[in-house]
């Protein structure tokens, strides 16, 4: 009886253009809704670069790369010419499309880069795991601190590596190369009827120093 691999993908003999000890990937069966096996993906170093467990979706594709000790799972991927490099890990749902980079000992998780977006040294890029909201990046911006939540990281911004950022606020933050902003959810500008009003109402004290 022939033996079927549990593994969902190999390493072909296709090197890197440029980085000829990287090799493309391809599927030994379909993984997520884009991947067919047979399809052809991004470049890996080996395959710790990349999750082989069954019910991981995690994928590369296009020309993007994972090398060193990169490691990218948790239904995460990366896109278009995308790196992860180094010891940087990837995971849960993150993606890195364009010419996005994680290195050094960036943790992703959850976030979404774009562009030029970079995340370097000990940066820390997460998802809230109460809101499940998260950042995303994209310009040339560069993060080595701390980033989570709904968080807009864009043009020149670089955070550095004391800077810690945190937002659940029901409202973007927006931190770019001139400063920082907030994107106003329109529909906390709605009013709505108190669902939880008391039988009788009092008249709410006057402050101090407010009697007419």
């Amino acid at each position: 009886m022939m033996k079927t691999s549990s593994k969902k993908f190999e390493i072909t003999d296709i090197a890197h253009e440029k980085y000829p000890f990287l090799h493309r990937i391809r599927a030994l069966r379909d993984v997520g809704n884009e991947v067919r096996a047979g399809d052809l993906g991004g470049f890996v170093e080996g395959e710790f670069n990349l999750s082989q467990e069954a019910d991981d979706a995690s994928w590369i594709f296009d020309d993007a790369i994972a090398a060193g000790n990169a490691s990218v799972d948790g239904n995460s991927c990366l896109r278009g010419e995308a790196i992860a490099c180094e010891q940087a890990y990837v995971s849960q749902r993150a993606s890195l499309s364009g010419h996005a980079r994680a290195e050094d000992s960036a943790f992703i998780r959850g976030a979404v880069f774009g562009d030029h977006a970079r995340a370097a040294g000990s940066a820390r890029i997460l998802s809230s795991p109460d809101s499940g909201k998260y950042p995303k990046l994209d310009g040339h911006c560069v993060v080595f601190g701390t980033v989570m939540g709904d968080v807009r990281i864009t043009g020149t911004a670089v955070i550095l590596r004391e800077e810690q950022i945190f937002n659940d606020m029901p409202d973007a933050l927006v931190v770019d190369g001139h400063g920082r902003s907030i994107i106003r959810d329109p529909f906390r500008d709605v009013l709505r009827p108190n669902r939880q009003l008391p039988e009788k109402q009092e008249k709410p004290p006057r402050r101090k120093g407010m009697d007419r």
